[in-house]
């Protein structure tokens, strides 16, 4: 049960109303026009960060159950049909939680810079969502199907669109999304369209010593002794360090990938990727430059392989952290574990112990 979207939820409940990105439903929608219309109002909300449709919420916020539960796929399907512009629709996802033993779905909408979200083609129900027209939503009122987002509400979306309110790092990772829009002179590539951001190769040694950890040690720790090694890079606006990235060579040289971040379990680490950070925006672009994945089938035996985990959000990793603990966090003795091998050993019960969490999320 994923604890951390109860208490958002709850907390949502406990004010008693709706807001800016969150909207509550006694049942779902069973008219494709009204649905589609809240998520689009949703997602062209103005706020930093990801909006909830919440299903078997009553008036006064009162918590009534789902007779019925709707399926992720059915609702990303009407969604993929529905004739967005682009063909790019909103990121979602669907969860069931439980509270006070009544089943309720949060339609989780991801914060995204696709801003805005509209139809090409006209939508028809009872009423008609209009081609090329852009809703939003303000406070707790959703943009009427036959108004339209003012002015102010469409230029903000826009300007998120081509990165003219994000910060200069905010920016780079949008950047880094557009491989064939950087160019490499030497140790130096830049961004062709605004030339400011440039990424470039650092000297450092404080990295040293990363090809060495417990995730790798199936190809590095026992396969080759030479051509496995760090890179850093520097992420730069105009003169400006904003980031820096290391990144592992692996098998002989051959694997290259960004280093994974890592928590804490017990006496030994998990090692991951969260696919919204600036990190994993780099790995995504070093799998478009070398053409194949390489945290993927990574070896731990001679024939079997892993893939480096990825939690889609922060509260996805919180979430499988405090159950982790629960099954491996036993006595009070928690120093960090210094022998290689053991570290090693521990990984891949944790891995297993991932693999096992995800049939449940």
């Amino acid at each position: 049960m994923n604890n951390i979207l109860i208490g958002i939820v709850q907390a949502f409940i406990d004010l008693k109303k709706e807001g800016v990105y969150w909207d509550f439903k006694q049942e779902h929608h069973n008219n494709t026009v009204d649905f589609i219309h809240d998520i689009i109002c949703l997602a062209n909300a103005k706020h930093d960060g990801d909006r909830y449709l919440i299903f078997g919420i009553g008036d006064n916020a009162i918590i009534e159950g789902l007779s019925s539960l709707k399926k992720q796929a059915d609702i990303i399907d009407t969604l993929r049909n529905a004739h967005f512009a682009d063909d790019i629709f909103p990121d979602i996802t669907l969860e069931d939680i439980i509270i006070d033993d009544k089943k309720l779905q949060i339609l989780i909408i991801k914060e995204t810079t696709s801003k805005p979200y509209y139809l090409i083609q006209e939508k028809k129900g009872t009423k008609i969502i209009n081609a090329g027209t852009i809703y939003t939503r303000n406070m707790d009122t959703n943009t009427p199907k036959n108004r339209v987002a003012s002015s102010k509400d469409i230029e903000y979306m826009w300007k998120e669109r081509f990165g003219l309110t994000q910060t200069p790092l905010e920016r780079f990772k949008i950047y880094l999304e557009d491989f064939d829009g950087w160019q490499q002179n030497g140790k130096i590539s830049h961004y062709t369209q605004f030339p400011e951001f440039t990424i470039q190769s650092l000297e450092d040694s404080y990295y040293q010593g990363a090809e060495k950890l417990e995730w790798a040690r199936g190809e590095i720790g026992y396969y080759y002794d030479s051509g496995n090694g760090v890179s850093l890079f520097g992420f730069y606006y105009h003169s400006t360090l904003l980031k820096k990235v290391c990144c592992v060579q692996f098998d002989g040289g051959k694997k290259y990938i960004v280093n994974p971040d890592w928590e804490a379990i017990g006496k030994g680490r998990i090692y991951f990727y969260l696919q919204d950070s600036f990190e994993y925006a780099y790995q995504r672009f070093l799998i478009k430059e070398r053409k194949e994945d390489f945290s993927k089938q990574i070896k731990f035996t001679i024939s079997s392989t892993f893939d480096i985990p990825l939690f889609s959000s922060k509260n996805k990793l919180q979430n499988f952290l405090i159950e982790a603990k629960k099954q491996f966090c036993h006595d009070d003795s928690n120093l960090p574990e210094t022998n290689e091998k053991e570290g090693n050993k521990l990984f891949y019960s944790y891995l297993n112990f991932y693999k096992e969490w995800l049939k449940n999320v």
